[in-house]
């Protein structure tokens, strides 16, 4: 196993407040936002599902929900107190059912060509930004997922427009910081989200690096004025 990237020392502290900070800095639009990641990932009605960086669960639940009855779906995080609490919320949904598992995304115990369909949402950068496991990480998405499969990204990214990203850095600085450090009492990780949040690669970096794992990259919604993307990758 790779070495756990350090934020996973501050989920252990801010598990508890995490639905309700995400809730709060996005004015109730994660919400929107994952729905259309489902959506889009249910629209080619694939067969089993691997949900990437699940921690809290809400993404899987939305699936599972929505999901056509005999569809597979699979939560994975490395973090046990969200997957605690990922487990909890699952407990009163109907549906197809979530297999929650603890691991590293950069040894996935998982088949060859497993899964038809891969989301991920606003956990990407932390498998990628700054991360020396980066080439593994994605070496394992496009492993476990099919030829012909979509990776679908749903993901926080620094605006293209200068102007507007300009008040993107300020509003993660005096929103996102001190919002999540008084909920969570952990200033350290809220910094860490919104520098990875400002500083994350562009699409074409993105598009760069995930050509060599044979994942061709299209942009497909765009959220907040850039700030948040819906990004679809197809294996190639």
């Amino acid at each position: 196993m790779s070495t756990p990237h350090p934020l996973q020392e501050y989920y252990s502290r801010i598990y508890k407040s995490y639905d309700l900070v995400n809730s709060l800095f996005t004015f109730g639009l994660d919400k929107k936002w994952r729905k259309h990641t489902v959506q889009a990932c249910l629209s080619t009605q694939p067969g089993q599902i691997l949900d990437l960086c699940c921690g809290t669960g809400d993404l899987a639940l939305g699936l599972a929900q929505a999901a056509a009855p005999g569809t597979t779906i699979t939560g994975y995080d490395l973090n046990p107190d969200m997957l605690k609490i990922a487990r909890q919320k699952a407990a009163g949904i109907t549906g197809p059912g979530i297999d929650f598992i603890r691991g590293d995304v950069a040894a996935m115990p998982f088949a060859d060509h497993e899964f038809d369909c891969i989301t991920i949402g606003f956990g990407f950068r932390n498998l990628t930004w700054q991360n020396p496991g980066s080439e593994k990480h994605l070496s394992e998405m496009s492993r476990v997922l099919k030829p012909g499969g979509r990776l679908l990204i749903l993901e926080s990214a620094d605006p293209e427009n200068r102007i507007i990203g300009f008040f993107y850095r300020i509003y993660l600085r005096i929103i996102l910081v001190p919002l999540g450090g008084l909920l969570s009492g952990d200033w350290r990780a809220y910094r860490y989200l919104a520098g990875s949040s400002a500083g994350f690669y562009g699409i074409a970096s993105l598009q760069s690096m995930m050509n060599k794992h044979r994942l061709h990259l299209s942009p497909v919604r765009k959220y907040l004025f850039g700030s948040v993307n819906l990004l679809i990758a197809f294996k190639k």
